[in-house]
């Protein structure tokens, strides 16, 4: 049974007005402000907590020079697929092959066959695997950049950039030992070489490797944004808070920053205001 929370008296189910019967007070706005307020701080709260996480994403992608020059550092290695890869010697000649000729490859022989192939021993489509694998990581890793400064971003970042490479190295080197004819029976081809694209590709890894691991060491500046939680700076809410400063006390400090604030702004409107009629007696 429900009780009064204003009196403490006891409310019957037959008493269904929004009034106490008891002493009259409105039972749907009793204590509104209190509760507005209080639902108020734990926005802002939460709002100053999640804050500092989108603070470090920025500073990880586009909040600086070093940072933007990582992602363009970072998605470099894809447009260098574009260049030739490894060269196919046939009678008729050779041909070079870049991400297009392996995606045709791919798109006519099926995932399925490739993997199939891949880890039945062919070399060429074991190095085609690990080409289409590092691409992929390409993605995954961008999306954790915006990570890159949270508690273990350097780690997370260090293995990305190391795996991407060994696996380019390792698409070059399944390559280089492959027998053309025997792992490519079905195309009439004799002998392979590898191109400047393939060494371009693992060239971008291993810089982009050593520019994380450089701006790891030196850190990218983080821009905090201000948050206020009742008028006060997020860091010295929090503060107080872990100092044990009582809830009352809390409360007081925010009222007079507040009245501060709210002082502030009516003295800006005022001056606002006397200067917009300043101008139209000048104008007159």
């Amino acid at each position: 049974m429900a009780h009064c929370p204003n009196c403490g008296k006891k409310l019957h189910i037959y008493n269904w007005k929004q009034n106490c019967p008891h002493c009259g007070i409105n039972l749907v706005y009793f204590n509104s402000n209190e509760k507005l307020l209080e639902e108020s701080e734990k926005t802002e709260i939460a709002h100053a907590r999640f804050q500092p996480g989108v603070d470090r994403a920025k500073a990880s992608t586009i909040g600086s020079l070093p940072a933007i020059m990582r992602i363009v550092l970072s998605v470099l290695p894809l447009a260098s697929l574009m260049l030739p890869l490894v060269r196919l010697n046939g009678p008729e000649g050779s041909k070079a092959i870049n991400v297009i000729n392996v995606y045709n490859l791919i798109n006519d022989t099926g995932f399925g066959t490739v993997f199939g192939k891949a880890f039945s021993g062919n070399t060429v489509f074991l190095s085609v695997v690990m080409l289409l694998v590092s691409a992929v990581l390409i993605l995954v890793a961008g999306l954790f950049l915006m990570k890159s400064l949270g508690k273990h971003g350097r780690k997370i970042n260090l293995i990305f950039d190391s795996v991407k490479l060994a696996l380019a190295v390792g698409s070059i080197i399944c390559f280089s030992v492959s027998d053309i004819p025997s792992c490519l029976p079905d195309y009439n081809y004799t002998s392979g070489s590898l191109h400047i694209g393939c060494f371009v590709y693992a060239g971008l890894f291993l810089a982009l490797l050593i520019y994380s691991q450089i701006l790891a060491v030196k850190g990218l500046k983080i821009k905090h944004s201000l948050c206020l939680i009742g008028g006060i700076p997020s860091d010295e809410y929090f503060k107080m808070v872990d100092e044990g400063v009582s809830e009352l006390e809390i409360k007081k400090e925010m009222v007079r920053r507040l009245t501060v604030m709210q002082e502030a702004v009516r003295a800006e409107a005022a001056e606002a205001a006397a200067k917009a009629e300043a101008e139209r007696a000048a104008r007159k």
